[in-house]
């Protein structure tokens, strides 16, 4: 629901410059969802023995469904998407076509590999951010900022999650950064996402760069408590807060 919602907000501070069909905007939205929607279910079926072990309360591993009702929801999703793009043009059908290879590929392949697994999802993320522009043909320098913004942000909250989740990814034989690392080492590289996140800020607006330090100050507390899941936590609630204040500050 999140990509769905951030896809229709990038196309409202598109609209300064472009006018655009709201079926469009609705079509390309669900398919954001969809896309989405199998990505998660699927993440859930190839990660059944970590969330056991790290995540026991999850539908999967809590035995709210099984293996092939969630297999029939990831591939219907994924088809769902595809046949939205392909409505709002094929190159949208392409798109999420690729989009969904990838995020297969993250969840069977990628995810526990080093930097590589965490690079995938970041640019996951700037893909709601991204549609507008491709409809439009145009690179818009409020969405390119803001697509900057959540690539370093989601990798800086990937690479938290893994700190949080190295115990069950260990013991499952998965080499992610905290487990080839450790927790101090792949800490500095979230600082240095943070730090980038805030320089980009304070070039683009400075009202902004205000706006969210406080927020990424919270997280790095929690972090250097060791507060792994409150540290991400906060970073999430980041990501909202940047939304926010981006549509605040230039519509």
């Amino acid at each position: 629901m999140f990509a769905a919602g951030v896809c229709v907000y990038s196309f409202f501070i598109s609209k300064n410059n472009f006018d655009f069909n709201y079926c469009d905007v609705v079509l390309l939205s669900l398919g954001m969802f969809f896309l989405l929607a199998f990505a998660n279910t699927h993440n859930d079926i190839i990660d059944f023995e970590i969330d056991k072990i790290n995540r026991p309360k999850r539908p999967l591993p809590g035995g709210k469904i099984n293996f092939k009702t969630a297999r029939i929801v990831a591939f219907a999703c994924f088809l769902a998407a595809i046949i939205l793009g392909f409505i709002s043009g094929f190159e949208f059908a392409l798109l999420f076509t690729a989009i969904g290879i990838l995020c297969f590929a993250y969840n069977k392949f990628l995810k526990g590999l080093p930097l590589v697994g965490n690079l995938a999802v970041a640019l996951l993320t700037t893909t709601p951010i991204i549609v507008p522009m491709l409809k439009f043909k145009f690179l818009q320098p409020e969405l390119l900022n803001l697509a900057f913004f959540a690539f370093m942000l989601t990798f800086a909250r990937e690479i938290t999650k893994d700190i949080e989740d190295s115990e069950g990814d260990k013991a499952l034989g998965l080499k992610t950064l905290p487990v080839l690392l450790g927790a101090n080492l792949s800490f500095s590289l979230v600082l240095i996402c943070e730090f980038q996140c805030l320089v980009m800020l304070a070039l683009f607006k400075w009202s902004l760069f205000f706006a969210i330090l406080p927020c990424i100050a919270l997280s790095v507390i929690f972090a250097c408590l060791k507060k792994w899941r409150f540290s991400q936590t906060i970073l999430k609630a980041t990501m909202l807060a940047g939304l926010a204040v981006f549509y605040i500050y230039i519509i």
